[in-house]
């Protein structure tokens, strides 16, 4: 990123300028009006009976000269502006060939693209920012929708630090996991080992951190969380790494089926 030069607050202050302050229409409307006139139409609303109310619900106010800025800042505005901008219409705003929705999305998409995110839709029909992991990617598109969300999930800024959500999603693909556990095992033993030495030693699908438990292990309840956190990163590294394994051994089958049926 720094040999890049990517100046993440400018990129910022171009897309700020675009939602509230350009003028979309001939009353003088800028691109948030419009958001706030479709607002009824978005997922997001929730029990909110407008675009103000769900602000200052959830105390949502950006600046256009941040004090206190840096990439989550940005993540978070590019959050907020997609998930209402894609659900706003403009047969009364827009004119011309290109609406103001076409060019804000270009230019949106041209930033998350620049600093290495994608957007990945939700279970809720809300989209998250997640960094593009081509083997994260590779693996949801194996799985049906419920579970390859939880795969792009991990990935998503607000998890960092949330050890309870990782391992509920860590817990999710073990169990996805268990019942090719076997053919795991023929695929590569190392991998499967130290891939369920993990899940059932650092308190993922066993409670290894409370005094008492037949499972208990001093040195993961002595862990720091920064650390655990680390080692459910490693963790689900190897969970995909399985996945891709299985997926990998299903289409050998299929080529050697090829080869019997071409011979």
């Amino acid at each position: 990123m720094k040999d890049a030069k990517i100046d993440y607050k400018r990129e910022y202050k171009r897309l700020f300028e675009m939602f509230y302050e350009s003028e979309i229409n001939q009353e003088k409307n800028v691109l948030r009006d419009a958001c706030a006139a479709n607002f009824w139409n978005m997922p997001i609303r929730g029990t909110c009976l407008s675009l103000d109310d769900f602000d200052d619900y959830y105390e949502i106010k950006f600046e256009k000269e941040p004090e206190d800025f840096d990439l989550n800042y940005l993540l978070n505005f590019c959050e907020y502006t997609y998930n209402l901008v894609m659900y706003t219409t403009f047969s009364t705003w827009g004119y011309g060939f290109q609406t103001p929705i076409d060019a804000f999305m270009i230019q949106l998409n041209r930033v998350v693209d620049l600093i290495g995110y994608m957007f990945s839709a939700s279970e809720n029909g809300v989209s998250i920012l997640v960094p593009k992991d081509q083997t994260a990617i590779a693996v949801a598109e194996t799985l049906d929708r419920n579970l390859s969300y939880r795969v792009i999930e991990y990935n998503h800024n607000s998890m960092k630090g949330n050890l309870d959500k990782k391992r509920n999603i860590l817990i999710v693909l073990a169990d996805k996991l268990e019942a090719n556990r076997k053919k795991l095992k023929q695929i590569n033993s190392k991998m499967e080992d130290h891939l369920y030495f993990l899940l059932n030693n650092l308190n993922i699908r066993h409670n290894n951190t409370e005094q008492g438990s037949k499972e208990y292990r001093k040195y993961v309840a002595d862990m720091d969380k920064e650390t655990l956190e680390k080692w459910y990163d490693e963790t689900y590294q190897l969970c995909l790494l399985a996945f891709l394994e299985l997926d990998n051994l299903e289409r050998k089958e299929k080529v050697e089926q090829l080869k019997q049926a071409l011979n």
